[in-house]
């Protein structure tokens, strides 16, 4: 639980750090910092499933593939 712990931990700080930056930004920049944040999210996502599939040896995303832990 300790890694999943940490990525939410970067992810609040991260959110925070965007939350001030949009305060005051145009709207092309709030929608190209949405674009940044999603793209963020989905690879955390694809990280974090990759780590279960480690841990747990099950496929999740029904890719057929199932890594091994390291």
């Amino acid at each position: 639980m300790g890694l999943l712990w940490e990525m939410h931990q970067q992810g609040q700080g991260r959110r925070r750090d965007v939350q001030q930056r949009m305060a005051s930004a145009s709207l092309e920049q709030r929608v190209a910092e949405l674009e940044k944040e999603i793209d963020e999210m989905n690879t955390l996502l694809e990280n974090v499933i990759t780590k279960l599939e480690e841990t747990l040896g099950t496929d999740l995303d029904g890719d057929g593939k199932v890594p091994m832990k390291k």
